[in-house]
């Protein structure tokens, strides 16, 4: 049952973003979905509660789908930090360039709607960005190259929004592969040249540290930061073993997917807790959890 509902799902974004590149999100109606699904609008409505929610799920789609091979590039240990680097930022610009019509009807929508704010999970997924390129320099360039933090996320940044601007342009032949040796090669360039000169960091590096720190804070309330931490612990820990751990790790990403939609499930969400719940390695994460995820406290994602 839930296969179904998972590809029912999955269906209708993958539909929505059809039209949404053709027509725009907010040119786009709900009939309109519902038609070209082959289901009917009520249908449609029983899976998505509203346009937002569809449109919400359908950002996490991209970005799920995006921080899959990113996460396995990062663990392809014989690699140097400039190949993962160089790696991971082709990857991203490849998922660009295969969203390339969707993102920028997108943009083109969002400008022409005089829109400014930001969602706020979008928000907090800049924090976990911040420190893992923070982390990548320091394995780049050591640890004199951190107070520059600021300046080199504003240089990428800038660069990757430029590659963006070069991949909606197709009569320009630049590759994403060249792209990313660019964006490597300049990056190194940069750092060096500021580990030599030292000039004063535009942006300090105690306002990177009060980012980060204000952020993880605020991280602390929310449920996908508190299961990152089980499974932190659970790898850490000797006392569980397979077939245990394996059920609990299956039960965690299962909840994971869950809390990500705007209307989560209350029997899956407290079915997962409760096979959680029977693993005491984990017993005071597991009950933090309950409380934002619970549907008696109000799901906090």
């Amino acid at each position: 049952m839930s296969d179904t509902i998972d590809n029912k799902k999955e269906k209708i974004i993958k539909t929505a973003m059809q039209l949404f590149a053709v027509k725009g999100s907010t040119a786009t109606s709900m009939q309109e979905i519902a038609e070209l699904c082959g289901i009917s609008k009520g249908s449609l409505y029983l899976v998505f509660k509203s346009k937002e929610e569809l449109v919400r799920s359908i950002y996490i789609y991209c970005f799920l789908m995006i921080r899959g091979p990113l996460l396995e590039a990062e663990q392809e240990n014989h690699k140097t930090p400039q190949e993962q680097l160089r790696k991971q930022t082709e990857i991203l610009l490849d998922h660009v360039y295969e969203l390339r019509e969707f993102l920028q009807r997108q943009i083109q929508d969002l400008a022409g709607s005089g829109q400014t704010d930001v969602p706020e999970w979008m928000r907090k997924s800049s924090i976990p960005v911040m420190k893992w390129f923070q982390s990548k320099l320091e394995r780049l360039y050591g640890t004199e190259i951190l107070p520059y933090t600021g300046d080199l996320l504003l240089l990428v940044h800038g660069m990757i929004s430029s590659y963006v601007r070069v991949i909606f342009q197709p009569d320009i032949p630049v590759t994403t592969s060249r792209m990313a040796d660019h964006l490597v090669n300049l990056v190194d360039i940069v750092a060096t040249g500021l580990l030599s000169k030292r000039p004063v960091p535009l942006i300090p590096d105690p306002v990177i540290t009060s980012w980060i720190e204000d952020a993880e804070e605020s991280l602390r309330k929310n449920p996908l930061q508190l299961i990152k931490e089980i499974r932190q612990q659970l790898n850490l820990s000797s006392m569980v073993e397979p077939p245990q751990l394996d059920y609990i790790l299956e039960s965690l990403a299962i909840l994971e997917k869950e809390i990500f939609v705007t209307h989560p499930r209350r029997a899956i969400v407290l079915g997962m807790l409760s096979n959680l719940e029977s693993c005491t390695e984990i017993t005071e994460l597991t009950r933090d959890l309950r409380k934002l995820v619970s549907p008696e406290y109000g799901t906090c994602v």
